[in-house]
């Protein structure tokens, strides 16, 4: 028994639509796919019940993170609450960093609702995962061929 991304979002979804105050449009179907590529072990492109309890668990602590930020009950955070919240996600990032990831999730307002918060978490531990897998004698740095670049971060 396994879900996909179109199904995953619906469970999502239907979980979800509970906390009011949280992620009022649901996730996107491109957020999923990012959280299947995350957890799926196996590369089936799909999420057992081990796989999913795990995500599921990281959807939780990221959901308590978001919410100490996001006092007001939008459904956003700021920019700047952003960078504490990956922070308190144990994510150490420099300034250039912040400025990338407020680029990349933040809307016109330079704000981040929940969708975007957990795509860019998902995105962030996939690559410290994965470059840790590389950095086999833990100097901080990798070495790749094309190739190898283009597998790792073409399904992330």
């Amino acid at each position: 028994m396994e879900i996909s991304a179109n199904e995953l979002r619906n469970v999502l979804f239907k979980v979800l639509i509970e906390h009011k105050d949280m992620n009022k449009e649901g996730f996107s179907l491109e957020s999923c796919r990012s959280m299947i590529a995350f957890m799926d072990m196996d590369g089936t492109g799909r999420l057992n019940l081990q796989e999913c309890r795990q995500l599921w668990n990281k959807i939780k602590e990221w959901q308590e993170i978001f919410k100490h930020y996001e006092a007001e009950q939008t459904g956003f955070i700021s920019s700047y609450e952003m960078r504490n919240a990956i922070n308190d996600a144990c994510f150490h990032l420099n300034n250039p960093l912040y400025n990338i990831v407020t680029t990349r999730y933040a809307n016109e307002d330079m704000n981040i609702d929940f969708d975007s918060f957990v795509s860019c978490l998902v995105r962030l531990e996939g690559m410290f995962r994965a470059f840790q897998a590389f950095d086999q004698d833990g100097d901080g740095t990798i070495r790749l061929s094309i190739m190898e670049w283009l597998q790792l971060t073409l399904y992330a």
